[in-house]
């Protein structure tokens, strides 16, 4: 039966409205259902983990290697690497069948050591100049090891070899035979423009030795170059003229015959280089200035970092000289150690100036530096079992907030003096009643004989008025990353001689007269501290031109190679530009402190350890993988070359030299004692049959030599008041004092009978 339409046209709209919402609703729980039922079987097959292979013919793959050696680099264990690399891949759905051992992740290390040793020779191959940093080339690490000894051709040795090393191993690798490149050890000393170290006499003489080394090989290439050019017939008569050489040297034919395929190759080369160092020198000479000069360009540039650090050592001194010769009671609070503060206050008491005595006042210590490095040593020690680290943070931590740890003056870091003077100055009242805290805080309510040093130096004016000093001299002259500014920090030192009082100046500009930068200071708080005592101390002003005076002349000496007229003074845009190196060292001093906490987490590491995975990381070799050396034939050259390294046992080689060395060492010493103890035995005994002459007249008479042997025997029976050696300088002084020893000699005889 049909129904009839609806007469009313709303009514029928509103059917048709909820028909379709319906219809809506029903697909909507269909395609839920489906949705539902899809992520069910998606669970369902999840459950079943895929096999995930780490390995290609049999051999871990370069990425599971890459994967080891970022977890490493990561902090993660050795041993744990592998159990990690299967439970993050099990996280992902994926199953691995093996765990790499510890022995595969520290062959994937040596391998990106390898890597690195390759990466440095390729980019090198490829630079027209580089820095030499003792242990790094511009910012790329290329070796961190121990020599025998620390002399400078030691080190230049040390360097040869390195440098020897990676070259033989870059003309072994399928990188070089793709590239068609060459890097040889005389390519290195050709691409060295400048060399960066500290002021250390060693270092200074590394750097001469080495630019010598230069300058010899120069002329060796160029040597070989003009042989090039030379007639074939010219050439081969050469050759024949060192080969007769060199069998006349090692005895004939025969003698030469008996030799290894190296020996000969190796006096060939000698004779060769010989020879061509002698033409080489000739063609130099022949050679425009100018080209010379671009052959010769060679720099040594010492840290800004010691720069600055011996000027604030040099300042300190000038602040001790200006209170040299003054009452104790006019100088600093002394602030000596247990032991000698007792040796010192008994004999105040007793009124006795011994020998004792007078070595405990030498070697204790006063000032501001001193008391900074007593906190210091307090409250941040460099052993953090010892100290009141945390009782210091917890303390100051309402007053300061974030950074409240206290300088690190007890490892002596760059301007970590200065930084924990001004945060001494910037909170005194605060410290001095921390001082008391830590004593009421104690049951006996005492302090500690370090403690009582703090505290007398905290209330000492004179010991405040030098922390001032310093503190602003910190502030005014910040000389890291100097570059060319050299002359400027010496102007701005002679004007703040000349006016010092500038420094605690309260006027809100002052720093545009007082900082180097002429920028407001560097710590308000600080300045603003300095500024409120100086009026209390009337010392500073004075304390500050005295250390800057000293400072000065430091710096005089620690710049000569900025000096007018000198080599960089007088180098043009383009040689700077190719000697461009780092104002500082200090990426070798961080290299140093990350071998020590490296030995320490991991002691049973090794050094060539420690150098492969800094190398890798530094350097960003993975990055220089990804990108050149990713063929599987640059990956199996690695294995293999990783697998050679660790099975020749470098590292016992390389204590076994050590040992071998030091045996040596000790061994030649020893022999040395025995031949001085020899010596001065029959030195003895030509004395004891010499005996002492007291005889004026017949003194008067002797030459110069006999002078010296009654000089000596009177030495031995222990006469003090006998000048040193050095201090007499002719015949008249040395008879004087003789006859002076005679009259003392004399007077204790005749002391002696009388009694």
């Amino acid at each position: 039966m049909l129904r009839p339409r609806d007469s009313n046209p709303s009514l029928h709209n509103s059917r048709r409205k909820v028909r379709t919402i319906q219809m809506q609703n029903l697909r909507s729980r269909r395609s839920r259902d489906k949705a539902h039922a899809k992520a069910q079987k998606a669970m369902e097959v999840s459950k079943v983990k895929t096999n995930w292979s780490l390995r290609k013919g049999g051999a871990y793959t370069a990425d599971a290697r890459a994967m080891a050696r970022a977890l490493v680099g990561a902090g993660c264990s050795q041993e744990k690497v592998g159990k990690m690399i299967q439970y993050v891949a099990s996280m992902a759905g994926r199953s691995v069948k093996h765990k790499m051992s510890r022995q595969t992740v520290q062959r994937a290390l040596m391998e990106g050591g390898v890597a690195a040793r390759i990466q440095l020779a390729h980019e090198m191959a490829n630079a027209d100049g580089v820095a030499l940093s003792t242990d790094a080339t511009t910012m790329r690490i290329f070796s961190m090891t121990s020599t025998v000894s620390h002399s400078s051709e030691t080190q230049l040795a040390n360097i040869k070899f390195q440098i020897s090393a990676i070259s033989r191993l870059y003309k072994q690798s399928p990188l070089a035979r793709r590239s068609k490149l060459n890097f040889e050890l005389h390519d290195f000393a050709r691409i060295v423009k400048t060399m960066n170290a500290d002021h250390a006499a060693d270092a200074k003489k590394l750097a001469r030795l080495f630019k010598e080394w230069r300058n010899e090989t120069s002329w060796i290439l160029l040597g070989y170059e003009e042989i090039q050019r030379m007639e074939p017939p010219k050439i081969v008569k050469i050759v024949r003229e060192i080969a007769a050489t060199n069998l006349q040297e090692v005895g004939g034919a025969d003698t030469w015959s008996k030799l290894s395929d190296d020996a000969k190759d190796t006096l060939t080369k000698s004779s060769m280089d010989t020879l061509a160092h002698c033409i080489g020198d000739e063609v130099f000479s022949n050679l425009p200035p100018e080209v010379k000069r671009e052959i010769e360009l060679f720099f040594w540039v010492g840290c800004s970092m010691h720069k600055e650090l011996n000027c604030c050592v040099a300042f300190e001194k000038g602040m001790q000289l200006y209170y040299e010769g003054r009452p104790e009671s006019e100088r600093p609070v002394l602030l000596a150690n247990r032991d000698n503060d007792a040796t010192i206050q008994l004999a105040e008491e007793g009124g006795e100036s011994t020998a004792a005595v007078r070595r405990a006042l030498k070697v204790s210590e006063r000032g501001a530096i001193k008391l900074i490095s007593l906190f210091g040593a307090l409250v941040n020690h460099k052993d953090d079992k010892k100290g009141l680290h945390d009782i210091y943070e917890n303390y100051f931590r309402p007053t300061i907030g974030a950074g409240v740890r206290f300088p690190d003056t007890s490892n002596t870091r760059y301007q970590s003096h200065g930084c924990g003077g001004a945060r001494l100055l910037s909170y005194l009242e605060e410290h001095c009643t921390f001082m008391n805290f830590v004593k009421d805080q104690k049951s006996k309510r005492t302090l500690n004989h370090m403690e009582q040093n703090i505290v007398k130096g905290l209330h000492c004016s004179r010991t405040m008025a030098q922390m001032i000093a310093f503190v602003l001299l910190c502030m005014a002259l910040n000389m890291l990353d100097l570059g060319p500014l050299h002359d400027s920090v010496k102007i701005h030192m002679q004007k703040l001689i000349e006016n010092p009082s500038i420094l605690v100046s309260s006027s809100p500009d002052a720093h545009k007269l007082a900082t180097l930068d002429e920028k407001p200071w560097s710590n308000q708080e600080a300045w603003a501290a300095c500024v409120r005592l100086a009026p209390t101390h009337p010392d500073v002003v004075p304390l500050i031109s005295a250390g800057l005076k000293e400072a000065l002349d430091c710096f005089e000496r620690f710049t000569e190679e900025f000096a007018v007229g000198g080599r960089i003074d007088t180098t043009t845009p383009e040689e700077r530009l190719a000697g461009c190196a780092s104002s500082t060292n200090d990426p070798n001093k961080g290299l140093l402190g990350m071998w020590r906490k490296f030995s320490r987490e991991s002691p049973s590491s090794t050094v060539g350890h420690f150098t492969d995975q800094a190398m890798f990381r530094r350097n960003d070799t993975q990055t220089f993988m990804d990108k050149v050396m990713n063929t599987d034939e640059d990956h199996q050259f690695l294995r293999q070359e990783a697998r050679r390294i660790d099975e020749s046992s470098a590292e016992k080689a390389r204590q076994a030299e050590l040992n071998a060395h030091k045996q040596q060492v000790v061994d030649e010493r020893r022999e040395k004692d025995v031949e001085k103890a020899e010596k001065a035995r029959k030195e003895t005994e030509r004395l004891t049959a010499i005996g002492i002459k007291l005889d004026c007249a017949e003194v008067e008479k002797m030459t110069d030599p006999k002078l010296k042997d009654q000089l000596e025997l009177h030495c031995r029976r222990r006469d003090k008041e006998i000048p040193m050696k050095s201090h007499m300088k002719n015949k008249g002084e040395r008879l004087a004092a003789l006859l002076a020893a005679i009259g003392r000699l004399e007077g204790t005889f005749s002391v002696a009978s009388s009694s």
